[in-house]
């Protein structure tokens, strides 16, 4: 027992360590927010999910409501640790100019690659997708993004098959435009995400966790950092 405590006290130093580098690399435009995110997988068959999101998110110091987006997916199972998926995102943006909100529409056609593997009793997702994004402002502008995300599930106080007990998570996520990037940012960078993040599962059907994102975006009037704190529902049945 005494060596199960001691390897869990190293691993959160390690989380804690990762957060601290997080929240102190300084760029010159700030904000703060806070987004809800419930992911949610279906089993169809032993083949086929679908696979469904939904995200909220706020604009600075939680003021309104800034964005919604809902995602789903048809996903094959190619084995138990590979799928690939096809799917769609609607993502909606509230902006306020003159008093007035303005809505600003996205559509999102996407595919997508998962492989599930495991180090040790960590539990490791590496995640690829290709967008195919239709943006409106005045009228809809077509551009293709790419993504890849590698997150790490650190048990910390759980029992020995990690179906129930405390987790940390630690991930990051790049985004880079691969077609039309003059249709958004002008720049072939366009986000990155690091992440950290505990957690709770109650059973291998539902995770809850607590986490802070580093949210750096470039955008066509220069680059922008917004600290985000994320609160996110994982269920699968």
């Amino acid at each position: 027992m005494p060596n199960k405590i001691t390897g869990s006290k190293k691993k959160l130093a390690v989380i804690l360590f990762c957060f601290m580098q997080l929240y102190s690399f300084n760029v010159d435009a700030q904000d703060n927010g806070a987004w809800f995110f419930l992911s949610h997988t279906q089993r169809i068959t032993n083949k086929f999910d679908i696979l469904a999101d939904v995200q909220l998110r706020s604009t600075d110091h939680l003021s309104y409501l800034s964005t919604l987006l809902l995602r789903t997916a048809l996903n094959y199972n190619l084995n138990k640790q590979q799928s690939v998926a096809l799917g769609y995102a609607h993502k909606g943006d509230w902006e306020v100019e003159d008093g007035h909100k303005i809505y600003f529409p996205e559509h999102r056609i996407y595919e997508q690659y998962l492989h599930n593997f495991k180090l040790e009793n960590m539990e490791l997702m590496l995640r690829g997708r290709l967008e195919q994004r239709f943006v409106k402002e005045e009228t809809y502008q077509f551009s293709q993004r790419a993504r890849l995300l590698l997150s790490a599930q650190i048990p910390l106080i759980a029992n020995k098959d990690f179906t129930k007990g405390i987790y940390a998570n630690i991930q990051d996520e790049v985004f880079v435009n691969v077609l039309k990037k003059e249709n958004v940012n002008g720049s072939f960078f366009d986000q990155n995400r690091p992440y950290v993040s505990g957690g709770y599962r109650f059973s291998k059907s539902m995770d809850i966790e607590l986490g802070y994102t580093r949210w750096f975006q470039r955008e066509s009037t220069g680059d922008h950092t917004t600290h985000v704190m994320q609160f996110m529902i994982t269920t699968n049945l």
